[in-house]
């Protein structure tokens, strides 16, 4: 009877990636892999740009707090792209330090905006909850 040994280079080797010349299509496969991994990422994040004109829209017509969740959202798509330049970069890449700051400035201004709109959300709650239909004033 023949036993695979575990730890054998042989049986342990990964599969050989199949070889492609250098101007053939990607098959459905490598596509959908690209997609999922790479372009559909960055691109959900540019997406998330459209809150911007949302939130100018939305102050425009007073609606300060809903402004405030637009640019919160925008926040967190720069916040995110600039995380994920920064993980991709290889080791020995020199990357401009403005990627830093910006994934730590919009990290800092979005905790403390999510802050300020969470209590000014618990607060209203909470006067809808107290809030006394007998009572004067």
């Amino acid at each position: 009877m023949d036993q695979v040994r575990l730890n054998h280079p042989a049986s342990s080797a990964p599969p050989a990636e199949p070889v492609r010349a250098p101007g053939a299509d990607l098959t459905l496969d490598e596509l959908l892999h690209s997609v999922a991994y790479t372009r559909l990422p960055s691109q959900f994040y540019l997406l998330l740009q459209l809150a911007l004109p949302a939130a100018a829209e939305l102050w425009s017509y007073g609606w300060r707090q809903s402004a405030g969740w637009m640019v919160l959202v925008s926040l967190y798509g720069i916040w995110a792209l600039c995380a994920k330049r920064i993980d991709e970069a290889d080791p020995d890449e020199r990357l401009s330090p403005w990627l830093r700051i910006g994934r730590s400035v919009t990290k800092g201004a979005g905790l403390a905006l999510a802050g300020v709109l969470g209590v000014v959300g618990f607060v209203r709650i909470l006067s809808l909850v107290l809030h006394c239909p007998g009572c004067a004033g």
